[in-house]
Formats: structure tokens, sequence, C-alpha cells
């Protein structure tokens, strides 16, 4: 029996099939739906008939034209480069796949960097909910997860607490930004128990900013300390702590060799 994973994506609530997929992506790269078809064995029309399909699907323009004729639109440039950075993912290297956020980051890198001369690893680092699509569509061996809350809601999988964080609570006003990083929800629901009136008005990746801006907000002390920033919490940091977990599927050496690993290092987190 031979087993070969694929890719779809779904882009506004609608499904987009491997061969779908393949012929956005072929009129990406080649520039042209003519030359797209050449490199696919499909004749001009067929392509272009594909293409309204998937128009007609996601319910956004794919197509736009240009003095070079009809090429992608920037959405179906996003679409085209989005199945094409899957599929680099899913090509096996034999490494084991490792997510982590800017929170694990170091911890991530300290281990590997010690320990895994031969390169069996490869690291990404996003943010929680990137990572666990990818963890979802089977792209990621190992995940490090800020926000313990998505390893409950995945079936058949192994969690292992890995350490512990906490926030910081910057208090200027009733109006927060939602920093992308951390269980954040544990910052709001302290606020949810001292029935406070709050509103979150927008969110952010970048630290500094979130930093300057005049918005309330809760920061991982571990963000903090890495960058020896020094910041008084409104908030006992005791009271708004939460775990850092590793979420995995597969029973094999490498992965247990990384957790007990990240264990052991824990307290530098």
């Amino acid at each position: 029996m031979i087993l070969k994973p694929v890719v779809s994506l779904r882009v506004n609530g609608a499904g987009l099939t491997p061969h779908q997929l393949d012929v956005l992506l072929a009129v990406h790269q080649e520039g042209s739906q003519r030359k797209a078809g050449q490199r696919l064995g499909l004749t001009t029309p067929v392509v272009h008939r594909y293409l309204a399909q998937m128009e007609a699907k996601v319910g956004v323009k794919l197509l736009k034209t240009s003095a070079q004729g009809t090429i992608l639109s920037e959405q179906g440039k996003q679409i085209a480069l989005e199945y094409s950075a899957l599929l680099a993912r899913m090509k096996d290297t034999g490494a084991t796949v490792v997510g982590g956020t800017i929170l694990t980051e170091d911890l991530l890198l300290s281990v590997l960097s010690r320990l895994d001369g031969e390169a069996k690893y490869d690291l990404i680092i996003a943010d929680d909910e990137r990572n666990m699509k990818d963890f979802e569509a089977g792209l990621m061996d190992l995940v490090l997860l800020d926000d313990p809350l998505y390893a409950y809601d995945v079936e058949n999988a192994q969690i292992e607490d890995i350490a512990e964080d906490r926030f910081i609570h910057l208090d200027k006003g009733a109006s927060y930004v939602r920093y992308r990083y951390g269980a954040q929800r544990i910052g709001f629901r302290h606020l949810d128990s001292l029935a406070l009136e709050y509103s979150i008005d927008g969110t952010s990746r970048y630290l500094p900013s979130l930093l300057r801006s005049n918005k309330s907000c809760f920061v991982p002390e571990s963000l903090a300390l890495k960058k020896g920033l020094k910041l008084s919490s409104a908030t006992d940091p005791n009271l708004l702590a939460y775990r850092i977990l590793a979420l995995f599927r597969a029973e094999k050496e490498s992965i247990s060799w990384l957790v007990r690993e990240l264990k052991k290092e824990r307290l530098d987190i």
C-alpha cells in the first residue's frame, strides 16, 4: 500500500482541490494560461475554465488583465504562494519538524543548537494559530504552545508540560491591545473575574509598538526578561500564570529526546 499526502486549501470557506491549485500555481509560475496549460497538458480554454470555477467557489477575482495578458490578481497570487509554501513543507526531508513562537524560540534554539549537530530537526517560528494548522495538517511533528487551550482541542495527541510563563499587566486604562503571543485569554479572564469593563481595540505582533501604544496589554514575562525590560505589573503575575505545553502524536526517538531536553531547560524560559 502506498500512502501519499496531498494539500488542499479552504478559501473563504470553500475547498480548492489539489488539481485546481496545481493549475493556479502553474499560471503563477509560468506567467500565462497558455504556458501553464502546456506544462500541465491542458488546453488554454480548459485552464481558463478551471480558474473560472475557482473564482466562483471562493468569491474573489483570481485574474486580472495587464499589458502582458491575463495574469493572476493579488488574491490569486496569495493563494498560489500559500499552496507553494505548503508543498515545500510537505517534502519529506527526513527531518523532525518542530514549531514554536517567539516566546519559546530561544528555548528551542538552545536545545537544538547544542545537541542537533546533524541537523535532524527543522524549526519553524510562527504563532500558535498557524503552528496548529500545520500540526493538524500533518506538516509538523511537535509544537510548543504558548496557549495550552489549543492542546485540548486535538484528538489522538500527546501532551507534555514543558515550562511556566506569567503575564505582566500594563494598565493604561480600559482600552486593551491583544498581543499575539502568550495565553492572552488568561489576562482577560482575570479582568472578567473582577467584573471590570474593558474593550479590546486591536492586535499586535510587535512588542515595541505594543509598549509605545497608549493601550493596556498583557506582556509575557519571559519575553520582557529576554529583552531586558523592567516592567511593573498592575496585577500579581502569579495570578496570571500559564503553562507551556509540547503537543505531538508520533512515538519516535527524535521527539522523545527533544521533550526530555526541553524539560531539562524549562527554568530558562
